[in-house]
């Protein structure tokens, strides 16, 4: 009776929730491809803390993307073997209204780890593990609106001095496809030469904001973590993690027009010189579970102070530091081989409201010897995308497969992508 009256509670609430994820209305902003990057990220990541790696040496490899993605790279490489100069434009003005409206996801996740040996403090059960944890991330999107110089500057991959004397330079008489970087230096007189240089020159170009051809939007991000984390349970209610590590991150930038892509042929031009940080950053997690209930509330990539930086060559980093916050509760229900597992949560960063990080799912999953063989199948919903993901559990390593299929037509003017990921993991 009582395991029913708990089912029945957390069935109400994973339907009120599915309410709100599902009739929570999409505002209307300008697009901005680095809040749908760091949107799209922590979904991901929020998916990958429901597989966590387990205090075992575990390799582990991931690869994202969506179907097309593949085909739009084609497609934008070959702007630059269209012919003469007139050709290359009229090229890269087909590529943009073909792809108008689209985003196009490319990830890559290594992660590492090796256990350390296990002791106890203050009666918690402490278990320790090295992890390196590599991955990196692009997001380009593809749509219509308005675009400043001033957009076009400050996406520069260059030092807060160059962008700074290039946003001086008084841009009012230039005119349409012309290269801003060379314009502001023998025109405007208003940069240096070694400025110039820095900024990239036949890459920025002005768009008059009267032409309704679409615009290229690209994100890049590439992180390195690598420190230890302590695992710890703490009698029969109390357990969670805390982590401390390195974190290496650059990050990139660019707004891509008609005249940039006929100019070089690069749907993403990102800059010589990366703008480096590295951090000393912690993640904790405090969980509580009662019988087949549990939950935690985390703070990850909290920043406690900075080691490094390259702002002087690269520029600060565009995705900033701000620490993720996250809530998740389950139920977990086991019968011999057999388990269920509804879940519902939610994630906040800066850069998106409460309701886009809002989650509900469940687990299927059938284990022998162990949880060493076993299948899992997961649903997942969140206000843009359905998630199906299948996991084949082979004795020392698993396959897991994620399909995100969305259920939103359109956001912040483009039509959420459908994603394909394929995860591998090794363990001992």
């Amino acid at each position: 009776m009582k395991l029913m009256k708990n089912v029945k509670i957390l069935t109400k609430v994973l339907f009120l929730l599915m309410g709100v994820v599902l009739i929570a209305e999409v505002q209307g902003e300008e697009y901005d491809v680095t809040k749908r990057f760091k949107l799209n990220e922590d979904r991901i990541r929020t998916y990958e803390m429901l597989n966590p790696l387990g205090h075992d040496f575990v390799f582990d490899l991931t690869g994202l993307l969506n179907q097309d993605v593949f085909d739009v790279i084609d497609d934008g490489e070959a702007i630059n073997d269209s012919g003469s100069d007139s050709d290359k434009l009229a090229a890269a003005r087909e590529f943009l209204t073909k792809y108008d409206k689209t985003e196009q996801n490319v990830r890559a996740t290594l992660k590492l780890g090796a256990p350390l040996p296990s002791f106890s403090l203050f009666n918690a059960k402490i278990k320790p593990s090295l992890r390196v944890d590599a991955s990196i991330g692009v997001l380009m999107g593809i749509r219509s609106g308005t675009i400043s110089i001033i957009d076009v500057i400050n996406g520069l991959s260059a030092s807060k001095e160059v962008k700074d004397a290039l946003n001086s330079c008084d841009f009012s008489s230039i005119t349409d496809g012309t290269d801003i970087v060379i314009y502001a230096r023998d025109t405007l007189s208003c940069i240096t030469p070694a400025q110039a240089s820095a900024a990239g020159e036949g890459k920025y170009f002005f768009k008059d904001l009267s032409t309704t051809v679409p615009n290229l939007f690209s994100y890049a991000k590439a992180d390195v973590r690598v420190g230890v984390s302590f695992d710890y349970v703490k009698g029969k209610h109390w357990f969670g993690n805390f982590s401390l590590y390195g974190h290496g991150r650059a990050d990139a930038f660019a707004v891509v027009t008609e005249q940039s892509l006929a100019g070089n042929g690069e749907i993403g031009s990102f800059g010589d010189e990366a703008n480096t940080t590295v951090n000393i950053t912690s993640d904790y997690r405090f969980g509580y579970r009662n019988g087949r209930l549990r939950g935690w509330l985390a703070v990850e990539e909290l920043k406690i102070s900075e080691a490094s930086n390259n702002n002087d060559a690269g520029g600060e980093l565009v995705y900033g530091n701000d620490p993720l916050i996250r809530v998740h509760g389950e139920y977990i229900y086991r019968y011999s081989g057999f388990s269920v597992k509804p879940f519902v949560g939610m994630h906040k960063r800066s850069g998106y409201d409460f309701a886009d990080g809002l989650y509900l799912g469940g687990d299927l999953g059938l284990h022998f010897w162990g949880n060493r063989l076993g299948v899992r199948a997961r649903g997942m919903l969140d206000k843009e995308h359905f998630t199906i993901s299948p996991q084949l559990k082979l004795w020392l390593m698993h396959v897991d497969y994620m399909l995100k299929v969305p259920v939103s037509s359109e956001v912040n003017g483009v039509k959420p992508a459908t994603i394909h990921s394929l995860n591998l993991r090794f363990f001992i």
